[in-house]
């Protein structure tokens, strides 16, 4: 290490002593030697600031993976990705401070010794100061305190002015600017006066440094801080609801685990949020109405609507992940029932407590488990729920081909499908006075709304049809501000003729439209199913979780039916969008015809999955 510091203290040396030769002043020198150090250091300080412009800019971004990706790992490697597409190095931040440690180093060694560095060095003193001596409080006194002020408002400056700084908490800015001036203070009493002089000079230059960096690269032309500022006033509200979640799971928590509770504990039902409820509407009534069993519901979502709900045989739970974790390790009751895939795999794990629990997996769609689920997501499951026949066929040859569990699977259909239809009934004679097309896109990558809105309401959008955008409510979540602009962009269209629909409490429009336009979302076949007319599907990218999917021989169902119930384009094909729309309207009864036949084909017991699903369950726990 003293063979470094040596090696620092001669590169320091030398260029004091040609700064000293032109100035001869050892405080000038100084002086000058900080200006010629920043000036030499300014380009890397240019890249910083164009680093630190791409990281901001980044971060409402980020904020989107970190939402679209629950699994640590899947995060990482999306963000690696951002940051390779926007050229990111995360490793200059840390440039200066690698660089400014040596510098100080060397000069530490060169004003304890500067004339065995400098030549013809005949004075040390500077505005009556020795620049040798190590300032105390009897001394010099003056020098720390200039260094510790210097350091005080290159702080605050920096909060202000540093892209990254400004950015940051008023804690975190609060804490680095106590920890840096107490390191200034306690650095500056144990150096001699010239280095303290050195850190005061570096000090008020860094602060111009500052004004100039941003001068010639203002962040505000690269970065949305609006956006920011949105994103920021989110995660306060964030922080304030997960602190009120918190304080509400701990205290569902308790009850879960009452005596009174746990000792009648034969079934329990999970749900990841309110909507999810219409997955188990219909078997949660066959069991209300066909047996005395009291239904334990466990959800994710404080707003469930199954708080709502005052049915003394139905127990609601709001329970928050962290909490999620060791409540699933320790249940107890007979029948788990989940529309979660991954049992075992992440955070849901099979209880510990208790190894016969059955564990029963229902799908929320139609689409196959093998393509839109991990490799290994239904692995640890007991029961499963099958929709329809692509859906068993494709466990039964993943068992066989990666010789895992065999799974009991119990042929019981859709309910929701079930309900769908029943309510189309009441709506199907009302007859709409303009062919009504639903725009419904999912909310996965490529979706509708990302890649081409503007180019099919470009062709859509005249006097011969009403249409109806209804956005995936994950979509507007994710994308608040996104969304704002696009309704911003189309507010002077929107008309009777032309809606953009946000409220997700009513299916309405999905009944009554001609036809739905959609992506890869389940709403597609479920609208075809339902009303038996056509869909039009869009081939953006396709949603694959399981890359491998291709492993069994079984084509997916969502690729399957894509031109079996309505018609399936490219995104290149758009530009015909108007003539493809008036043909499937025009066919619209054929199609109707046979999309009858087709449900009845791709879904098992149409009608009564819901009978075959509660009297599973209730067979079970009696048996037990």
């Amino acid at each position: 290490m003293n063979n470094i510091i040596s090696f620092l203290a001669v590169i320091m040396g030398f260029c004091m002593n040609a700064v000293y030769k032109i100035c001869k002043n050892y405080g000038i020198s100084l002086i000058v030697f900080t200006i010629v150090s920043k000036i030499i250091l300014f380009p890397l300080n240019m890249i910083i600031q164009k680093n630190s412009i791409k990281m901001v800019k980044m971060k409402p971004e980020i904020e989107k993976l970190k939402l679209k990706y629950n699994n640590k790992e899947e995060f990482m490697n999306a963000q690696i990705e951002l940051f390779d597409r926007e050229k990111y190095n995360s490793f200059i931040g840390i440039l200066p401070l690698l660089i400014q440690i040596p510098i100080i180093l060397g000069l530490i060694r060169v004003i304890n010794m500067p004339t065995a560095y400098i030549q013809n060095l005949e004075n040390l003193y500077f505005l009556g100061m020795d620049l040798s001596i190590i300032p105390s409080i009897n001394k010099y006194v003056i020098i720390p305190i200039l260094a510790l002020i210097s350091t005080i408002m290159l702080c605050l400056f920096q909060n202000k002015l540093n892209v990254l700084q400004r950015e940051e908490t008023f804690l975190s800015k609060l804490l680095t600017g106590i920890i840096t001036t107490i390191i200034t203070v306690y650095f500056v009493l144990l150096v001699p006066t010239g280095v303290g002089l050195y850190w005061i000079y570096g000090n008020i230059l860094g602060i111009i440094q500052l004004y100039i960096l941003n001068w010639i690269i203002p962040p505000k032309k690269y970065i949305n801080y609006n956006e920011i500022e949105l994103l920021r006033k989110n995660k306060k509200e964030e922080y304030k609801r997960k602190k009120i979640e918190d304080k509400k799971s701990k205290e569902y928590y308790k009850k879960f685990f009452e005596t009174e509770n746990i000792n009648n504990m034969k079934l329990i039902f999970y749900s990841e949020q309110s909507g999810f409820y219409k997955y188990f509407k219909g078997m949660i009534e066959y069991i209300l109405n066909n047996s005395n069993i009291t239904i334990h519901y466990i959800t994710s979502d404080i707003n469930d609507k199954i708080f709502e709900m005052k049915n003394p045989r139905i127990v609601p739970y709001f329970i928050v992940t962290n909490q999620l974790i060791p409540l699933f390790m320790k249940i107890e009751a007979d029948i788990v029932v989940m529309t979660t895939p991954d049992l075992g795999n992440f955070y849901l794990k099979r209880s510990i407590v208790r190894k016969d629990v059955e564990y029963i997996f229902t799908d929320h769609g139609l689409g196959s488990q093998n393509l839109l689920y991990r490799q290994n997501a239904l692995d640890y499951y007991d029961t499963i729920f099958a929709k329809n026949y692509k859906q068993e066929e494709e466990i039964k040859k993943i068992e066989e081909i990666r010789n895992v569990k065999k799974k009991k699977i119990v042929q019981t259909g859709y309910s929701m499908i079930d309900d769908m239809i029943l309510e189309y009934e009441k709506v199907k004679e009302l007859k709409n006075d303009k062919i009504t097309i639903l725009i419904a896109p999912s909310w996965q990558e490529d979706n509708i709304m990302d890649s081409c809105i503007d180019n099919i309401l470009d062709k859509l959008l005249s006097d011969d049809y009403r249409i109806i955008v209804r956005p995936h409510p994950q979509y507007i979540k994710r994308n608040k501000q996104k969304i704002e602009n696009w309704i911003l962009k189309y507010k002077d269209k929107i008309n009777e003729n032309f809606i953009i629909e946000q409220d997700f409490s009513s299916n309405e429009t999905i009944y009554t439209a001609d036809l739905v336009i959609t992506d890869w979302s389940g709403i597609g076949y479920e609208f075809s199913f339902s009303t038996t007319k056509p869909c039009l599907f869009i081939n953006t990218d396709m949603k694959i979780l399981n890359p491998d999917y291709k492993e069994i021989d079984t084509v997916p169902m969502d690729i399957e039916v894509r031109n079996i119930v309505g018609k399936s384009i490219e995104k290149d094909e758009i530009n015909n969008i108007k003539n493809i729309v008036d043909e499937l309207i025009k066919n619209q009864s054929l199609y109707m015809e046979k999309n009858k036949q087709n449900r009845e084909k791709y879904i098992f017991n149409i009608g009564k999955a819901a009978e075959i699903e509660g009297k599973y369950i209730i067979d079970k726990i009696r048996n037990k």
